[in-house]
């Protein structure tokens, strides 16, 4: 093991613990809290709807056709909810359950409440709703339980609580188990109708296990039954999340005017059908128009057909076979958005279709999720905390091991890692685990580990950086001779070209060579490209280890800097071409260098003090020049130009355009180009790629992804492959899933120099 690399990865260790340890804490302080609920819900979209074919559950709807077709406006009078009591309970209803509030008389008939009560003790087995309410007063907070009017309670109905839990984003994830009001619990509808499905009383003995279930038994039979707390950030709560079986409409639901129709009920003429007589075991209707509203056609004839037999049994068993009420247990709510009792859930806008759901049915997804115990289960804090911190430090120790690049590699894989376990965790196991603070710290470990070790490398470069000089041509001296006031601290803008150069995976190289081979390889390389700068007039400003900074304009003027630069870069390519199989074979490593050439106006002179000075050139165009030769490594290309030396040197060099790019530090688009060769002297298949690549480039400008991929196929068919067509297929498919914004005009942003 390198001392250097071990020293990186204790580095890393180190920062990689101080992120985790912040990142733990913004989580203990909630700071990923909605972001986390936002990825909870795409894992229930992912898992999407589940099979409720085995639910007990129906929901009765006010609803539109509610709206349309009773002859009263709402607020109906309480004798419709009598008649709507009555009616389940003859086709063979079990439990009802009224979401609706029945705290204030009945205004619209002073019997109302009398002829409701009546129907609901005469049924026996429902469940009413009310809230305990908190206001605030001059006094302070005061608390009362706003229950159902006492003639209905003197049926000896029990009731529940109704109350939304909202969290930050307005959504509906959550579900009160119970609330505590004074010295005693009030359960929540839903719970009460699980306690009375499982045949527990509405007061049953209560406990809690440190596992977070509520336990509820019965004193009498010793029967109990568990109900999953949710684990939420400060520990357990009274509540529990939803496991939501599907978007809106997921549970069999019918509208309310449907079940009031019957012989008694008159609503409005044409919506009044009497569907209802269909499923009364004692229907006034004679059998012949029973059979008739059935609408399974195979079932209507068999019916018949038993009927003109004389088996009234068997016509009498169809139809109870078909009775979508029997043996269900009805939960009545308001489904019409005028109401406002509709809530986001996890299931909003699911497969692009934004219906909201109503809170009736919110009410029958928590209760089916105590029947069928398929509880959402979160992970402890404490472990969600040891996988940050485990992940954090692999991340770290990655990029020390690995380098930048393979060390990203694994931060991706280690990222898609946490979303597939997360996700498959989530659809299989129905366990809720912390999914956004992973992936934040695998990110911001990777990104602190390249920047030290960045660091750290750039401080070793410098020892080798340090025996190189700046390299000057006989007639540039000459010039300087002929114009000592060049050599004034003052600068003056001049037009020119510049050059930058790098080779590629430097670092990778100088780790695997020792000081003194490296310094052979590196004169192997920086003579010959150092001769060809020089003999295009080029000024080579400055080394820096590998890398060549050369400017052509300067100190002298020249009109042809432009094209001159570029000469010299396609011949340094060239050279390089002829280098690489010979430097390969004494020293084991492969040299490619990234080019990068620019033109424009710069602030060229002296620059230091009296005592130490040197010549260069600084300004805007220079720092492009930097950024395309690193740019080349977003492209896999290694000549690039600017769009102003393309437009001075256009004549003479053949080119094929690259992408709009915004170099780090810059706001406006630069158009680039890849440097092919001289004029009418590049190979007819390079040509052919750049013609598609045209082509491609174009149609991604218009965010015509598809076609666009089609061309950089093509471009990529002529020799197998093409990196910069690569890249683009790639944006090309990301921008298919995630479309940029409306400003968006081709551009391309540089994160990185």
């Amino acid at each position: 093991m390198k001392k250097n690399t071990l020293k990186q990865a204790l580095g890393g260790i180190i920062i990689a613990i101080i992120l985790a340890l912040i990142v733990s804490l913004l989580l203990l302080l909630g700071f990923f809290r909605e972001m986390e609920l936002k990825s909870l819900d795409a894992r229930f979209k992912n898992r999407g709807p589940e099979d409720v074919s085995h639910t007990k559950l129906i929901i009765v709807a006010i609803d539109d056709q509610t709206f349309k077709s009773c002859r009263d406006r709402y607020p109906y009078p309480r004798e419709y909810y009598a008649t709507l009591v009555e009616n389940l309970r003859e086709v063979g209803v079990k439990m009802i359950m009224f979401d609706i509030q029945f705290t204030e008389p009945d205004y619209k008939n002073p019997l109302g409440d009398e002829i409701l009560a009546d129907a609901i003790r005469k049924n026996g087995n429902v469940i009413l709703a009310g809230k305990v309410t908190r206001e605030f007063t001059a006094g302070g907070l005061y608390t009362y339980a706003d229950e159902p009017l006492p003639i209905l309670m003197a049926t000896g109905s029990d009731w529940g609580i109704v109350g939304e839990m909202q969290d930050p984003d307005g959504f509906t994830r959550r579900y009160p188990i119970f609330e505590q009001y004074h010295d005693k619990y009030i359960y929540s509808l839903g719970t009460q109708v699980f306690l009375k499905e499982m045949g527990l009383p509405s007061n049953p003995v209560f406990s809690f296990k440190g596992d977070g279930y509520f336990v509820f038994a019965d004193s009498a039979t010793g029967k109990s039954e568990h109900l999953l707390g949710h684990r939420g950030s400060l520990g357990w709560e009274q509540t529990i999340l939803i496991n939501y079986y599907g978007p809106a409409g997921t549970f069999p639901t019918y509208s309310m005017a449907a079940v009031l129709d019957d012989a008694d009920f008159d609503l409005k003429d044409e919506e009044d059908t009497d569907y209802l007589e269909m499923f009364k075991d004692d229907s006034i209707y004679p059998l012949e128009f029973r059979i008739s509203l059935i609408a399974d056609s195979d079932r209507q004839f068999e019916a018949m057909a038993a009927l003109e037999a004389g088996d009234t049994t068997s016509v009498l068993a169809t139809l109870d076979e078909i009775n979508p009420f029997k043996d269900k247990i009805a939960l009545i709510g308001v489904s019409i958005e005028e109401l406002h009792d509709n809530k986001f859930t996890p299931f909003y806008n699911y497969g692009g279709n934004r219906r909201l759901t109503p809170g009736v049915e919110t009410h029958a997804h928590a209760i089916q999720t105590m029947l069928d115990q398929r509880f959402v289960h979160s992970l402890p804090t404490t472990t969600n905390i040891v996988a940050i911190f485990v992940i954090c430090i692999i991340a770290s120790v990655g990029v020390a091991y690995a380098r930048p690049v393979f060390g990203g590699i694994l931060s991706l894989i280690m990222g898609l890692g946490a979303l597939f376990f997360a996700y498959w965790m989530f659809r299989n196991q129905a366990v809720w685990v912390y999914l956004i603070p992973l992936l934040v710290g695998i990110g911001v470990s990777y990104l602190a580990s390249v920047v030290y070790q960045f660091l750290s490398e750039q401080k070793e470069k410098k020892k080798i950086r340090g025996m190189f000089q700046t390299y000057m041509s006989p007639k540039v001296l000459k010039y300087l001779e002929d114009h000592p006031d060049a050599f004034s601290l003052s600068g003056e803008k001049r037009e020119a070209t510049m050059f930058f150069s790098d080779v590629a995976n430097f670092t990778t190289i100088s780790e695997s060579l020792s000081a003194e081979e490296l310094a052979l390889v590196l004169n192997k390389y920086l003579s010959p490209m150092t001769e060809i700068l020089m003999k295009y007039d080029g000024y080579v400003d400055k080394y820096e280890g590998d890398a060549i900074m050369c400017d052509f304009g300067v100190p002298m003027e020249d009109p042809d800097h432009a094209w001159k630069a570029c000469f010299a870069t396609i011949d340094q390519q060239a050279t390089l071409k002829e280098l690489r199989p010979q430097i390969k074979k004494d020293h084991g490593v492969d040299i490619f260098v990234r080019m990068g050439v620019n033109s424009g106006v710069v602030s060229a002179g002296n620059m230091g003090s009296t005592q130490r000075f040197q010549y260069t050139v600084m300004g805007d165009a220079v720092n492009q020049a930097s950024r395309f030769e690193g740019a080349n490594k977003q492209y896999g290309t290694y000549m690039m130009i600017g769009e102003e030396t393309y437009r001075r040197a256009g004549d003479k060099i053949e080119v094929r355009i690259l992408d709009r790019l915004v170099v780090k530090g810059k706001l406006k688009p630069i158009t680039v180009y890849e440097l092919l060769g001289r004029k009418g002297q590049v190979e007819p298949e390079m040509m052919q790629i750049s013609t598609f690549f045209t082509e491609g480039i174009n149609l991604y400008w218009d965010r015509q992804w598809d076609a666009a991929i089609a061309a950089f196929q093509k471009a990529i068919g002529v020799r197998g492959d093409d990196n910069p067509a690569q890249v683009f297929i790639e944006r090309c498919h990301i921008y298919k899933e995630n479309p940029p914004g409306p400003n968006w005009q081709g551009e391309f942003v540089m994160k990185t120099k």
